[in-house]
């Protein structure tokens, strides 16, 4: 899992029939700072803290309902208060 900030929304009219509602939001990750476009679930807005799960464990959460899916970033929180954690060295 990784926290971030939501720092935009994309809008994507055409997009897989697989793919359930929701928004795709482009999230800064806190380290790497990395810029990663994630599935919200939840209604995330912008400038919100949130933890995100990449991977396999993304595509899983939308299994098997939609086992197809091919999201690979996905928000999994809204961060209510939040630490700024010790830089890595």
């Amino acid at each position: 899992m990784k926290t971030g900030t939501v720092i935009g929304r994309i809008v994507a009219s055409k997009r897989l029939p697989e793919l359930p509602p929701g928004a795709l939001l482009e999230v800064q990750l806190d380290y790497p700072r990395d810029v990663v476009v994630c599935y919200d679930p939840m209604g995330c807005g912008i400038g919100e803290r949130v933890m995100i799960t990449i991977g396999a464990p993304a595509a899983w959460w939308f299994a098997p309902a939609h086992p197809r899916v091919v999201a690979d970033a996905l928000i999994i929180a809204s961060l209510d208060d939040y630490d700024t954690p010790t830089p890595m060295r």
